[in-house]
């Protein structure tokens, strides 16, 4: 359970990463859009530290 949990945030961090890096390069061409980018940035803040904190309560370590 541990390896998919630290798989499944990789894949957020890359997710967020990259959206990250389409709105800060000014890559976005209206609000619509914008909105659109900063909605998934907080859901994907939200999943990684709903995972962590999962991770944390099902062993018992603070290192996530």
């Amino acid at each position: 359970m541990l390896e998919f949990a630290e798989a499944v945030l990789k894949e957020i961090r890359k997710h967020r990463q990259q959206a990250q890096e389409i709105v800060l390069s000014g890559g976005i061409a209206d609000m619509e859009r914008y909105r659109f980018m900063m909605g998934r940035l907080e859901g994907f803040g939200l999943v990684e530290e709903s995972v962590k904190e999962l991770l944390k309560k099902a062993s018992g370590d603070d290192d996530f």
